[in-house]
């Protein structure tokens, strides 16, 4: 562990050329508050943690069979992805003109959005923004949380049913100028799945069966916060903070009755399905719930030593084996200590349950443990196994609307971290807004690409406006603003993976 930050950077270049190609083969195609206010005060290091027996260990509850049923009997033939990314409505179910329901564009960011992405001298391969039709960009009520991609899901060829695709997720918020009921609870939770090729984009809801049984008939919305999602094969993990990971079926897309901007019900009504206007669902297949719910998982804490707060996710691939990880992490604003758990994955080819997380006695097995030690405020992360057998790890640490951190280490690495919490707005080395979750994507095609991917969720609110927060909406790259109205500082963006204006930043 003694490593010198030049030799872990070669090999980190070593690795991705030799344990990447290797291991990220893959499947097959199938069917925000402002953190960190001050700086840690212990000396940020990932250490190893010895789990006891059963920590950290998850249940699983099938929503299969459920699902299932409600495919065959209520929502009707499944759709695939690539419908999803390409089929514009231009008329809602019954039949009138319905400009919501229109395939969206990513387009190029700008004004306040270009703060969002990595800094200049890092290259962007990507770098995109929502779109203004429907406030994509600037609304208050929904916040992009978790990314995922296809590059990620297959590393044969990085596409799923034929589609290269990045999949985010985001949660809704109600204020106080409206209740929290039907489709605008709080926490509500949709996915967007954006076609890398054309950039354009749709909302699907992510919905739950109301019971496990096989004769289910009727579905609702999902609840949560969507911190993180990673996909792997035809599965879409989704964070559930305080209780676990929810898994969705990408092979299960179906397409709703009723649909259209004036549509606020969900579920299945008089024989007609519905989905909160959306015309797609993407249904639940599995449940991990860990045995106690997370007593907080508040910017302070308290951290629990049994139960985990699931704030981010992302896949690994690499270590040799056919053993992948999803490896899930804690964010604490004010608080460091936060732990990172990976847990084993069972291969897309197994016999028994592929593509989902490995249980043995009905739990789920944990692979090892971290806990990243005077870090404050992890937003995303991700892991990797280089040449040597050294556990690598990448975290973005979000700082309100400050530049915030992308940070590259190891076990036992001491050297000290970039800071965003001294008040100065100048502090941080990434970009604002702030950072959410990291994807790896290896290849598109034939061709090896090495892309990190990332977002970041912020706005501006302009001084007098009723949500205006003193401390987030005027400061970092919201100081001092003109604007009258609300600004963006939501990014999708991909660097290069090894580029090392990436992988020398600490």
């Amino acid at each position: 562990m003694g490593q010198s930050r030049t030799l872990r950077w070669k090999s980190t270049l070593a690795a991705l050329a030799a344990v990447w190609m290797t291991a990220l083969a893959g499947p097959a195609p199938s069917a925000a508050a402002a953190d960190e206010p001050t700086a840690p005060a212990a000396a940020p290091v990932v250490n190893p943690l010895s789990p006891t027996a059963g920590q950290f260990q998850l249940t699983d509850t099938s929503y299969a069979a459920a699902t299932d049923s409600l495919l065959k009997n209520h929502l009707g033939k499944p759709v695939g992805l690539g419908d999803v990314i390409s089929t514009n409505f231009t008329t809602n179910s019954a039949g009138r003109t319905d400009g919501w329901l229109n395939l969206r564009q990513m387009g190029a960011c700008a004004g306040t959005e270009t703060a969002g992405l990595p800094p200049a001298d890092v290259a962007k391969k990507t770098a995109w923004c929502w779109s203004s039709a429907y406030a994509d960009d600037t609304t208050e009520h929904w916040y992009p949380q978790g990314l995922s991609t296809t590059g990620t899901a297959d590393g044969g060829d990085g596409a799923i049913q034929g589609q290269s695709v990045a999949a985010v997720s985001w949660h809704y918020k109600a204020y106080g100028d409206e209740t929290s009921a039907g489709c605008k609870t709080d926490n509500l939770l949709k996915l967007t799945f954006i076609d890398r090729t054309t950039r354009k984009y749709r909302h699907v809801l992510l919905a739950e069966p109301t019971s496990t049984s096989a004769t289910a008939s009727d579905f609702t919305f999902v609840k949560g916060h969507g911190g993180g999602i990673a996909w792997y094969a035809n599965y879409i993990y989704v964070t559930d903070t305080a209780h676990g990971i929810r898994v969705f079926d990408i092979n299960k897309l179906a397409k709703v009755d009723t649909y259209g901007s004036d549509v606020s019900t969900v579920g299945i009504s008089n024989g007609k399905s519905s989905a909160c206007g959306y015309p797609y669902v993407l249904p639940e297949v599995h449940r991990y719930f860990q045995a106690k719910a997370a007593p907080s998982c508040a910017a302070t804490g308290p951290i629990d030593a049994q139960s985990l707060c699931f704030s981010w996710l992302s896949l690994d691939k690499t270590g040799g084996g056919s053993t992948f990880k999803l490896v899930t992490g804690e964010w604490y604003g004010q608080a460091s200590g936060a732990r990172v758990v990976r847990y084993q994955l069972n291969p897309a080819s197994a016999a028994t349950g592929p593509g989902l997380l490995k249980t043995s006695g009905g739990r789920t097995v944990v692979q090892d443990a971290f806990t990243a030690d005077g870090y404050r405020g992890l937003q995303g992360g991700m892991t990797w196994t280089d040449d040597q057998g050294a556990l690598n790890f990448a975290f973005s640490k979000g700082c309100g609307t400050k530049p915030a951190v992308f940070s590259h280490t190891w076990t036992g690495d001491t050297r000290p971290v970039t800071t965003c919490g001294s008040g100065d707005a100048r502090t941080g080395n990434w970009g604002a807004g702030s950072p959410q979750a990291l994807s790896y994507w290896p290849v598109l095609g034939t061709t090896r690409v090495d892309e990190l991917w990332g977002l970041t969720e912020g706005i501006c609110r302009p001084k007098g406006h009723p949500h205006f927060t003193a401390g987030a909406d005027d400061t970092g790259v919201c100081t001092d603003r003109t604007a009258t109205t609300i600004t963006s500082l939501r990014t999708v963006f991909a660097v290069g993976f090894t580029d090392s204006q990436v992988q020398n930043r600490h």
